[in-house]
């Protein structure tokens, strides 16, 4: 039997859609996982998997609506291609004399199943700078995994262009420029912390924090991936401007993995990072392969607006202690050299104000003004999310709000930073999603 392939639920509103591009053509070979269609939904373009290998039949044309569930296509199996292929038997007549059967037909070689066929689909950066030049990418065997197209691809096909076959470009501006988002200010500060083999893992601190919080976690491990950690706007070394959304916020990240060359990575993110690296899965402007959220915010509006404010109106180490405690489970996980450097970074009048006007636009009037229920429940990829039992930030109740496809970590004797009061078990559910979508 043939593995039907169903018209997916792209949003919580709706009930039917469209498929609104076919990457994949009647006829063609499929693998398990490899992207065929796109169907959009007020947010972003949603890739559509194949469930099964085989030979991909009866698709659905491009904008025909179709009901949530309904078969859009279906996927034959080597011997289901056999079968469907067969001319139907002719009847035999009610007559006296029975209608002479047809001859039969000559036996025609079936192709194998690993005949030559079109390349992996390509990611989103390599798809958008290939539509603003104008290649065509079928065909095109990629450096990624399985042969995925990635941008290092295109940016070759277009270097081995001759100039009259290349668009010209605005002046003084890349191809890579053109296809970044809009943001509100330059590439954030971004330092590699490991320089490993294979998929990237990229890491977003939370609230009132910045990339050296991960050292700790990092610390003694044997990884093999390579580690990108971030500043995010207003944090750190990056520009100290305070974005007025979420979308803006995760643009900001998405130019500078560009910048760093990163197509595709696994997202890890804190708190309030963990929410920007959510709200990136589901634009799918970067191949995030899996979400790795540690005490993730966004999931519910409440949130201890005391430690918010307070966090960043103390300045001096006795009245910081109090305050980054209330991070953790056991105060022993502060150490001194913590409290040290929040308390250097207090003295930097202009980043303590980018951090409260954050602050104020995302945690205003004691709420968190943002949701990533929708993100998370529109992303296909895994996600692992490690929460606190004792976490004095954000309610552990609040994982209520995860979906069903989000695995849940609950740990006990621990607060609002997982990795680092737990970072051997915090590191090996992260390894393990690592392994899982490499």
């Amino acid at each position: 039997m043939p593995t039907n392939v169903a018209y997916p639920k792209a949003s919580m509103e709706v009930s039917s859609g469209s498929i609104s591009r076919w990457l994949v053509a009647d006829g063609e070979e499929v693998s398990e996982g490899q992207i065929i269609f796109e169907v959009e939904n007020d947010k972003a373009v949603i890739e559509i998997e194949a469930s099964a290998n085989g030979i991909i039949r009866e698709l659905v044309p491009e904008g025909v609506e179709v009901e949530v569930g309904d078969k859009v296509a279906a996927i034959f199996a080597e011997d289901d291609v056999s079968a469907s292929a067969k001319t139907p038997e002719m009847a035999v007549s009610t007559g006296t004399a029975a209608q002479e059967p047809a001859p039969p037909k000559p036996v025609v070689e079936k192709p194998a199943l690993s005949r030559p066929r079109r390349g992996p689909n390509p990611t989103p950066l390599a798809r958008r700078l290939a539509s603003i030049e104008g290649l065509v990418l079928d065909g095109v065997q990629g450096t990624g995994p399985r042969g995925r197209v990635q941008k290092v691809d295109v940016l070759s096909m277009i270097a081995k262009q001759t100039a009259p076959a290349i668009r010209p470009s605005p002046p003084a501006q890349s191809i890579v420029e053109q296809a970044k988002p809009t943001t509100p200010a330059a590439e954030l500060h971004a330092r590699w912390l490991h320089r490993g083999d294979g998929c990237p893992v990229v890491l977003l601190h939370g609230f009132s924090g910045d990339l050296g919080n991960w050292r700790g976690f990092l610390a003694g491990t044997r990884q093999r991936w390579p580690v990108l950690a971030l500043d995010l706007p207003g944090h750190g070394k990056s520009p100290l401007v305070s974005p007025p959304t979420l979308d803006a916020i995760a643009a900001m990240v998405e130019e500078t993995l560009y910048a760093n060359g990163v197509d595709d990575c696994v997202l890890a993110g804190h708190s309030f990072g963990a929410a920007v690296a959510a709200r990136m899965a589901a634009r799918r402007q970067v191949g995030v392969r899996g979400l790795c959220l540690f005490a993730p915010a966004g999931l519910t509006p409440t949130v201890n607006s005391s430690f918010t404010q307070g966090i960043l109106q103390a300045r001096s180490a006795s009245s910081l202690r109090p305050w980054l405690e209330t991070l953790v489970h056991d105060a022993s996980k502060i150490s001194e050299t913590f409290v040290r450097v929040t308390e250097e970074q207090r003295q930097n009048q202009a980043l303590t104000q980018s951090m409260q006007a954050i602050g104020e636009t995302f945690f205003a009037d004691g709420t968190q003004c943002f949701s990533i229920r929708q993100d998370l429940a529109d992303v296909r990829h895994p996600i692992r999310v490690v929460f606190g039992r004792q976490d004095e930030v954000l309610p552990f109740s609040s994982t209520i709000a995860l979906p069903g496809h989000a695995a849940l970590h609950a740990l006990d004797r621990c607060g609002h930073m997982p990795h680092l009061e737990h970072p051997d078990l915090s590191f090996r559910i992260l390894d393990e999603l690592w392994h899982s979508v490499r």
